[in-house]
């Protein structure tokens, strides 16, 4: 598996990036955000409040 990761200019608006938020106890993923109509499969956290392990997979 290969993974590319580059910089990007800081976003404005807010409606251009969504932030991730955990189901069980709604706290926000730090430092993560998906931008508008990107695909997401895959990814995985482990929420620091709750503890809970998630997926996450955009539609």
């Amino acid at each position: 598996m290969s993974i590319l990761i580059t910089p990007i200019e800081k976003k404005t608006e807010k409606n251009e990036i969504t932030k991730i938020v955990c189901p069980d106890c709604g706290e926000k993923v730090k430092g993560v955000g998906l931008e508008k109509d990107s695909k997401v499969e895959g990814l995985v956290f482990r929420c620091k409040k709750c503890g809970a392990y998630k997926t996450v997979k955009t539609k």
